[in-house]
């Protein structure tokens, strides 16, 4: 069986200056010492695998590490500029050394996904991984085989969004059903911008906080005034951004 420090060797280019092994991170883009910091080593290889092995990088997944206190993030990949609205991790793995018991860091991963409304954790040791998934408000744990069993786990979530991004195209296409759709799911608060086109208008309406009511629209327009519009008025929608 090949240990940690041999497949480190093999797969990540080690270099050393100043009596200290240097490796460059391959999603922050700068160089990290490794000598001395053994979850560095896990999640450096771990990184690894999703960037040249898992086959999802950069198509499906956009990568995070360090990002809101959690080891690693990943999300979807924004494949239409106009719908990006805010989306929660597809995925939070933390990393410990390799001789950490994973079942000691349960509560820590349930607390950040709980936080982050992610669905989808993993605890990876290099020696064990333990994926998280969240069904009816509760999360089950399950010991996977090997790191390959990640990318299902990831495709999984993933495919639920994609949902979404066509039902975001007939909204485009002028169907006011689907328009609700979007506005109860990404407009009720300030966290994302909705803008759309109104029959008769020439400009496009910027919104924010959207109310679905009598059948009357009504919104924040651009941060400052309270408007509504009859749902016969709306032609179409254009984008959705975070």
């Amino acid at each position: 069986m090949t240990s940690l420090n041999e497949e480190i060797s093999i797969k990540l280019n080690i270099y050393k200056r100043n009596y200290a092994e240097y490796t460059k991170c391959l999603i922050r883009g700068r160089e990290i010492v490794i000598d001395g910091r053994p979850e560095e080593k896990v999640r450096q290889l771990f990184i690894y695998f999703l960037v040249n092995k898992s086959g999802l990088f950069a198509n499906e997944i956009d990568i995070k590490v360090e990002s809101n206190n959690h080891d690693i993030e990943l999300y979807r990949t924004v494949k239409n500029k106009n719908f990006n609205p805010y989306q929660p991790p597809l995925m939070i793995v933390e990393v410990k050394r390799e001789e950490e018991d994973l079942q000691n860091h349960e509560k820590q991963i349930e607390r950040y996904l709980k936080k982050s409304c992610s669905e989808i954790g993993v605890l990876y040791n290099y020696h064990e991984i333990i994926a998280y998934t969240k069904k009816d408000k509760v999360f089950t744990s399950n010991y996977l085989n090997n790191i390959e069993d990640i990318p299902p786990l990831i495709l999984q979530s993933s495919n639920i969004l994609e949902k979404d991004i066509l039902e975001f195209e007939k909204a485009v296409n002028g169907s006011f059903k689907s328009f609700i759709h979007f506005i109860n799911k990404y407009g009720k608060y300030k966290l994302n911008t909705i803008i759309f086109r109104l029959k008769g208008e020439q400009l496009p309406i910027s919104g924010t906080f959207f109310e679905f009511q009598d059948n009357k629209v009504n919104y924040l327009k651009n941060g400052k005034n309270w408007q509504s519009f009859n749902y016969q008025d709306f032609e179409r929608l254009i984008s959705i951004t975070y």
